[in-house]
């Protein structure tokens, strides 16, 4: 095959579907993902949604997704040398008090909360009790104190039960170290380059990128909607083509990529990410019959009645429900004759 029929075959006809075959292309193996056993290795084991959970919540534009991961590339040493890897990785983690603490004792007559450390997630955290209680003082502008048992002994200016509860619901929820929202963080090691990298379970990539050590050309997560508020739309335009084509090959699944392109671009032409549904680019369409055969089919219609509106019937969906000829394919072109040659054919007919 030469260079000119490899070309050909990546082009696209004229009046090609491309919306709708990119829709039939996704929706078709979603049906059958359900069905599949999945095997992953290493942390997203355990954090990773995949299938068609993961499908869905990236073409509805969830804000949030369930099981947020961020891979964090190192530079300098850091690459190559672990310890100077757990440096930056003890910098990034984060940890909660529920991480460091075994449980909370109220004391509601006193006003006080005792809480009771775990020596073990202390030390493996490189945190003292001193320094917990010295950060949750300062945080929460309360009295923290340690006790001889290395305990903590908040005192509270309340009596009241049900601040009381509160304010130990909020400590133990308290990131005592590491960057908020940034997740546990572990080290991984490159099979082929043999380099260390981080693995977080959280999206705050924000933060993360100040963090000295850490490669920002390389930081990724799956959180489409924190790429696009650091690095911009095109960047989480390339998320979402990256994570749907990564989901399906999980699945096994063979979709070209440039269907999972088409759809990231609808998603996300406008300089902002629009789900695919009512709230989105289905109910924001000019044509009324598009917008009532997709949900809620009285109400758009009732509201077109109601205020004269006009559909031009430019769309495929509403040509579909009138039975006229969609305008893709052959309903894309217009063929015209000019009078002349309209008459010399009907000359040469007489003449047979």
């Amino acid at each position: 095959m030469d260079k000119k029929d490899k070309s050909d075959k990546y082009i696209v006809n004229y009046g090609e579907p491309v919306g709708m075959i990119a829709a039939q292309s996704l929706g078709e193996p979603g049906t059958q993902m359900i069905l599949r056993a999945f095997h992953f290795a290493g942390i997203e084991s355990t954090i990773a949604t995949s299938g068609l959970p993961r499908i869905v919540e990236l073409v509805d534009a969830r804000k949030k997704p369930a099981t947020p991961i961020t891979y964090v590339y190192l530079t300098g040493d850091a690459k190559k040398n672990i310890e100077k890897a757990e440096v930056i990785m003890k910098k990034i983690s984060e940890v909660k008090m529920n991480t460091v603490i075994k449980r909370t004792l109220e004391n509601f007559p006193k006003g006080m909360i005792k809480l009771i450390s775990e020596e073990q997630a202390m030390s493996a955290n490189n945190l003292t009790p001193s320094q917990v209680a010295q950060k949750i003082s300062k945080k929460l502008n309360i009295s923290a104190v340690v006790d001889k048992d290395k305990n903590i002994l908040v005192k509270l200016k309340t009596k009241n039960v049900e601040e009381i509860r509160t304010m130990s619901v909020k400590i133990m929820r308290e990131v005592v170290q590491g960057i908020p929202d940034a997740g546990k963080a572990i080290i991984q090691q490159d099979a082929k380059t043999g380099e260390f990298y981080l693995i977080a379970a959280g999206s705050n990539i924000k933060d993360i990128i100040e963090v000295d050590g850490v490669d920002r050309s390389r930081l990724y997560t799956n959180d489409v909607f924190a790429m696009n508020g650091l690095f911009g739309i095109e960047a989480a335009r390339n998320t979402l083509v990256n994570e749907l084509r990564k989901t399906l090959k999980e699945q096994k699944i063979g979709v070209d990529t440039r269907h999972l392109m088409v759809i990231s671009d609808a998603m996300t032409y406008s300089g902002t990410i629009k789900g695919i549904g009512r709230h989105g680019l289905s109910g924001q369409k000019n044509s009324v019959f598009a917008k009532a055969a997709y949900e809620e089919t009285v109400k758009h219609l009732v509201n077109a009645a109601a205020f004269s509106e006009i559909d031009n019937m430019r769309g495929v969906t509403e040509n579909i429900l009138v039975g006229k000829q969609i305008p893709l394919g052959t309903g894309s072109v217009r063929l015209a004759i000019k009078k002349e040659d309209m008459q010399k054919a009907a000359v040469k007919k007489k003449q047979k």
